[in-house]
């Protein structure tokens, strides 16, 4: 039997716990497969040469968008969010979105089975736009938090959301939030804490203080400083492991059919946090 061919794509793409996660779950699935990080720069110049030779790949920043336009399916959800992380190749190249998945999966797992109601998403990016029109798919309201040069484009964002869904959204230039509006969860969707720059902290405390609960996709370090500050402050505090697996699981469910427990996930999450310690 031959070895199938996965990747995840980036640029950069050194930090990426990904290989990692979906080694583990082809073990579970009993399939012989390998699973690289792909730095690529430009699909333009890889697309032909190198993406279309694999059976299937993720996607990360910053080709969530761009690669919409190379494939010759995108899923309905996608097509929604506007954004793609996971390709299946085969007679054709078809596009999916787990991200939104993968949060929910995480946020329910830590949060009682449910989503907070009143979120505030910093960033407006891929995982922003899964991750904004899931929440609204589970009945949430939505809260932007952007730099004051990215407002522009967010508010089209904003816009976009109103037309497919019906739905009103927010946002927000960050330093413009008001210091006593309350929000039942932020999410921090921007690369911002990420290794090397640690030290960098998304949320000021007066907002971070205002949230019942934090969310940050980050995940190198495992403990970002807002993730520190939202546990000083005894508020739920949820790391992105969970979310990184849960998607990772849903792409294998749409290369292979996979079928994990949660049981198997959970302890792939733990496999993966010890890695990073």
């Amino acid at each position: 039997m031959s070895t199938k061919k996965y990747a995840v794509i980036g640029h950069p793409i050194g930090h990426s716990l990904s290989p990692f996660i979906h080694e583990k779950l082809f073990e579970l699935d009993n399939i012989k497969a390998s699973y690289v990080a792909l730095d690529v720069e430009s699909l333009d110049k890889d697309y032909d040469t190198v993406l279309k030779t694999l059976d299937g790949y993720n996607v990360t920043i910053p080709h969530k968008q761009d690669i919409i336009s190379k494939l010759d399916s995108v899923s309905n959800k996608a097509l929604l969010c506007n954004s793609v992380n996971t390709v299946r190749n085969g007679g054709i190249s078809e596009g999916f979105t787990t991200d939104g998945y993968g949060f929910v999966s995480a946020v329910k797992a830590k949060c009682g089975g449910n989503i907070p109601k009143d979120v505030l998403i910093y960033g407006y990016g891929g995982a922003s736009r899964a991750i904004a029109f899931e929440c609204i798919e589970n009945g949430c309201n939505i809260s932007f938090a952007v730099r004051e040069k990215s407002l522009k484009n967010c508010l089209v964002l904003c816009d976009e959301i109103k037309q497919k869904l019906s739905v009103n959204t927010n946002a927000y230039a960050i330093g413009n939030i008001k210091s006593d509006e309350k929000f039942s969860l932020l999410v921090n969707a921007t690369p911002v804490g990420m290794y090397p720059n640690t030290d960098a902290c998304v949320a000021d405390d007066e907002i971070i203080e205002n949230c019942e609960a934090v969310f940050d996709a980050v995940y190198n370090p495992l403990e970002t400083v807002l993730l520190r500050k939202a546990k000083e402050m005894n508020k739920n505090a949820i790391g992105s492991i969970e979310m990184l697996v849960y998607q990772a699981a849903k792409a294998h469910e749409i290369w292979v059919g996979a079928k994990y427990s949660d049981a198997d996930l959970q302890a792939i999450c733990r496999l993966t946090e010890d890695k990073l310690r």
